[in-house]
């Protein structure tokens, strides 16, 4: 997968922000913060963005020729011991498993709960923010650096752990799924259901209803964790 990006001194910190403006977190730099130069994808372009990245110091980046403009630039990393230490360890991942009894618990867990310490970041977050750099810090395009599948399939693995411990109310039941439709409820909309539909457009892939992408022994799937 590549490993850091060259080492860039004195960055300053990584402000994260709530909603409302307030300041959620806020992260050390990490120990590169340049373009990787070693590994597999030393010489990748990262074409799409920036849409929105979190910047050292703060503030946010955003492409100067539009959202969607081609924009090649190198892939950065900036890895961050720090955060994964306080928000990705394997303690919380743990915690994160064995504690939620409900989906909605486990969600916040994973998310991030002020009341845990984990700040609006949690064990998904936590993870983006140990890898850092660009499109790494950017919510938008982070699918671009290819570190994202594995953190992501590592997310994946952990709600099926934590699914397995009671199989037949984390899959199928409907107490398995709660939230709205839209992200944060925005715009309002109604609660999510097992019979909701979603929609792929053009990752590939004929409409599900979420019944059928709730096991990985079901649907279109046939694989397990070990």
């Amino acid at each position: 997968m590549s490993g850091n990006g060259e080492f860039i001194p004195d960055q300053g910190d990584i402000i994260l922000a709530n909603p409302d403006g307030s300041e959620a977190a806020r992260l050390p730099p990490g120990t590169g913060g340049g373009c990787v130069t070693t590994g597999p994808f030393r010489n990748m372009s990262v074409n799409l963005g920036p849409l929105g990245l979190s910047l050292p110091g703060g503030g946010t980046g955003t492409n100067p020729d539009g959202l969607f403009a081609y924009n090649p630039r190198c892939l950065k990393r900036d890895l961050t011991t720090a955060v994964n230490r306080m928000f990705s360890n394997a303690s919380a991942v743990l915690h994160n498993i064995l504690v939620p009894q409900d989906v909605g618990r486990f969600q916040l867990e994973m998310q991030g709960d002020p009341e845990t310490g984990t700040m609006g970041m949690g064990i998904h977050g936590g993870g983006h923010f140990t890898l850092g750099g660009d499109p790494g810090r950017d919510f938008f395009v982070s699918p671009s650096d290819p570190a994202f599948y594995l953190h992501h399939a590592n997310i994946d693995r952990v709600w099926w752990m934590w699914q397995m411990l009671s199989p037949d109310d984390r899959q199928f039941s409907e107490d398995a799924v709660m939230g709205t439709n839209t992200f944060l409820n925005q715009p309002p909309s109604a609660n999510t259901t097992l019979d909701d539909v979603l929609e792929y457009g053009y990752a590939a892939g004929p409409p599900l209803k979420i019944r059928d992408t709730m096991s990985t022994f079901a649907g279109p799937f046939c694989y397990l964790y070990l």
